[in-house]
């Protein structure tokens, strides 16, 4: 009986935690969604770099499978072991996650081609180049730009 608490107790935990990442994710994926959005608008656009947009799509790729799987766990209060989920979820699973990245690097190179046929011309003043995180400003003209 404890064990079985505990064991809920656990998992529930885990689905929070599963749920917050997931929709940091998808809270990036917004952000995105809002760029093309001011395209349309002939405003100003900021893209981050191709690494930053494709691990926002796989991070959704990576937790959100889990919170069925713990919420299972949670309603029936019985642990999973890794061989009771067949080895094809595990390879699906793979396969899902290195689509989705895939599918961020050309969300990148979308976004950086609409920019290119629109004209847009690049701010290097708000640019941002770091080891860890990147991003590029476009504006439709040079004026538009921010002079600091």
């Amino acid at each position: 009986m404890r064990s079985s608490f505990v064991m809920r107790c656990g998992s529930l935990a885990s689905i929070a935690f599963f749920a917050v990442i997931t929709w940091f994710g998808w809270s990036g994926h917004q952000d995105y969604l809002f760029e093309f959005e001011a395209l349309r608008q002939n405003a100003k656009v900021s893209i981050d770099g191709m690494l930053n947009i494709a691990s926002v799509y796989s991070i959704i790729a990576i937790f959100a499978p889990f919170i069925p799987l713990l919420l299972i766990v949670f309603i029936t209060g019985k642990k999973g072991s890794g061989s009771s989920i067949p080895k094809i979820f595990w390879k699906l699973y793979g396969v899902v996650v290195v689509c989705s990245f895939v599918y961020g690097i050309y969300v990148h190179f979308n976004l950086e081609n609409q920019v290119d046929r629109k004209g847009y011309v690049e701010c290097k003043d708000e640019r941002v180049l770091k080891s860890k995180y990147s991003k590029r400003v476009y504006a439709p003209t040079l004026e538009e730009c921010d002079v600091r």
